[in-house]
């Protein structure tokens, strides 16, 4: 076992000053990772980046409806990153640009990764010292795993938070000093489409922006998506809801005796005729989704009762129908841009307001423990 920790940035003050220190604090870190999407969307649907930018100009008008804070922030980041907004933006757009090659694949056969992560979440009546913990295995391509940052943001009048994320995003997974936490986890359906709407990662810095429950679950329910996902939604009193997002409508999951846990197929929904689910179609590169979810949960019930950070690490580093298992390794007999491998583990104490994270595979690297003062700001 190793140990191996991820950057940490941190950020303070106005929208767009936190922004700029994010950008020149990554500079070439932001550029790199920019780079690297262009390349990747090249190989999947053979975008130019020209053409990629002009996609990226209608969700400009998007996001600074959606928060005007955010798109500020998003400005700041180009300018310390020295790039242009629309990079910036393809950058946080990159859930929904990485879904085109799915959208308008036309044959039938063809098989396109339509993402990984497993999450969870344990409330008070199931875990051993009645703490509400959550967490999620970041399952992506390989070729990002040296992309992630912990950003530690300290607003002026919103909650602070911490989101692990990718370098030059601005939110991913996280929680914030008001005790509210998300997780996030790939989904596609045949109602997917590429139009300028609130991107995902803005959706989730949405949540962590909220200073209570219902204005974290308003975050996604006041908006709309262009594509698919799901978002698992904590808040550190012990409660939990799921919400399956599609374009056009969304659907609530709630915990099953104090545990639930999610992969990458729809749970709900059973009442929509006209959705399918890539997940279970033959465009589906990887039918693991259909086992991990319900594994997780079953994993998880051992320890009903004495629910920990260690039940939670060990569900994490499960290895069942390996490589392609909960603890995620590169396929090598897929293509090097399908290749999906567990990135990192993080799991949240939301109680104690607490990070345990594991950089890489948890099977073969260490979590360490991370306790952010900024969180315990309320």
């Amino acid at each position: 076992m190793t140990l191996q920790q991820v950057p940490v940035i941190s950020v303070q003050g106005k929208p767009f000053d936190r922004g700029q220190q994010h950008g020149s604090q990554a500079r070439e870190q932001v550029r790199k990772d920019v780079d690297s999407y262009f390349d990747l969307w090249q190989q999947l649907w053979g975008a130019k980046r020209s053409e990629v930018l002009q996609e990226c100009k209608g969700f400009i008008t998007a996001i600074g409806e959606y928060d005007a804070d955010i798109l500020e922030e998003l400005e700041g980041i180009a300018k310390g990153a020295d790039l242009s907004l629309e990079e910036i933006i393809a950058l946080n757009t990159r859930y929904e640009l990485t879904r085109i090659a799915l959208i308008r694949s036309q044959s039938p056969t063809s098989q396109v990764e339509s993402g990984g992560c497993t999450s969870m979440a344990a409330l008070p009546q199931v875990t051993k010292d009645g703490h509400t913990i959550t967490g999620q295995n970041w399952d992506y391509r390989a070729r990002f795993y040296a992309t992630d940052i912990i950003l530690e943001v300290k607003q002026e009048t919103k909650p602070n938070l911490v989101t692990h994320t990718e370098v030059g995003t601005i939110c991913h997974d996280g929680m914030n000093s008001t005790g509210v936490g998300v997780c996030f986890n790939a989904l596609s359906s045949n109602l997917d489409r590429f139009e300028p709407r609130t991107p995902f990662l803005v959706m989730l810095r949405g949540i962590l922006n909220s200073d209570s429950f219902d204005q974290a679950l308003a975050a996604v329910l006041g908006t709309r998506a262009t594509v698919s996902g799901n978002i698992l939604i904590t808040h550190r009193d012990g409660e939990a809801i799921d919400l399956e997002v599609i374009p056009e409508d969304v659907d609530c999951l709630y915990p099953d005796s104090g545990i639930i846990t999610h992969s990458n197929h729809f749970l709900g929904f059973t009442n929509r005729s006209d959705l399918k689910d890539t997940a279970k179609s033959s465009k589906s590169s990887s039918p693991s989704s259909l086992f991990r979810a319900n594994r997780a949960w079953q994993l998880l019930e051992l320890d009903r009762g004495h629910i920990d950070i260690g039940s939670f690490q060990r569900v994490f580093k499960d290895h069942f129908s390996h490589p392609n298992s909960i603890c995620r390794h590169a396929d090598v007999r897929r293509a090097e841009p399908e290749q999906i491998a567990t990135l990192a583990s993080v799991i949240m104490d939301m109680t104690e307001q607490t990070f345990y994270i594991a950089k890489g595979p948890p099977c073969q690297n260490e979590y360490y423990q991370l306790t952010p003062q900024s969180l315990l700001k309320d």
